[in-house]
């Protein structure tokens, strides 16, 4: 027998809902990770002294911690029994500098929407300016219908950018500060097994 869509959409649902987020004892969502091998968890490549994370490992986190509110307190459980203590604070470290080097992006690319959505908006305020001067001593409909269009294009890019671009960048940085601080749990493959 065929189930409809819509039913295994709402059985979905309701498995969802009955899933609780794990959380530490000091009340941070925990998002687990198993590492067979670490060979691969730094990258080859860094910009400045300090390591980073690989892209994989980088993407396997962002991806895990999309699952909670961007606001929520993190807790990253690392199950492995080939990371070592010097390699703890290594991991640790190259973490906090990966996710600080996409916050430091982030900031910039909010900026130049802020600076993009001014501009914009100046363009087409301008355009309508224009447009009204046009009508009034020229008395061209049409060129006065294309710079209506034009500074109405205008327009709605600077909304589009400054409300509904800005608004994903947001969701971005509060995620991103929230890896910059995340807590570290290291744990053995045996005691989680246990």
């Amino acid at each position: 027998m065929l189930r409809s869509v819509g039913f295994l959409r709402k059985e979905l649902e309701t498995r969802l809902r009955k899933e609780k987020i794990c959380r530490n004892d000091e009340g941070f969502a925990v998002l687990k990770m198993n590492v067979r091998d670490d060979s691969s968890f730094l990258s080859d490549f860094s910009s400045n002294e300090r390591a980073v994370i690989s892209s994989e490992v980088a993407e396997f986190i962002e991806r895990g911690a999309r699952q909670f509110p961007p606001k929520e307190r993190l807790c990253l459980q690392i199950c492995s029994d080939c990371i070592d203590e010097k390699e703890k604070e290594i991991y640790s470290l190259a973490m906090r500098e990966y996710f600080l080097q996409c916050y430091r992006e982030n900031r910039l690319t909010m900026r130049r929407n802020l600076i993009l959505s001014g501009i914009l908006t100046l363009v087409g305020v301008l355009g309508l300016v224009i447009m009204f001067l046009l009508a009034h001593f020229w008395r061209n409909p049409v060129l006065s219908e294309v710079l209506d269009i034009f500074a109405w294009v205008f327009l709605w890019e600077a909304v589009d950018q400054f409300f509904l671009e800005r608004s994903a960048l947001r969701i971005k940085r509060n995620r991103y500060i929230s890896l910059i601080h995340l807590h570290f749990e290291f744990v053995g493959l045996e005691q989680k097994e246990s």
